[in-house]
């Protein structure tokens, strides 16, 4: 399976990967935490429901 990301998406799914907060996540990348979350999401959605 080749998933292809964003920089952005990249960056968020390295982050949460080791369980850092969403709030420290935004802060990483200069967003609003909903932004950040929204971009998670977005991980999530091309790596399908058994990769999560």
């Amino acid at each position: 399976m080749n998933v292809l990301f964003t920089a952005a998406e990249l960056r968020v799914a390295e982050l949460a990967a080791d369980a850092t907060e969403i709030e420290a996540i935004a802060e990483a990348l200069g967003v609003r935490p909903e932004e950040a979350a929204g971009l998670l999401e977005t991980v999530y959605r091309k790596l399908g429901p058994a990769k999560r």
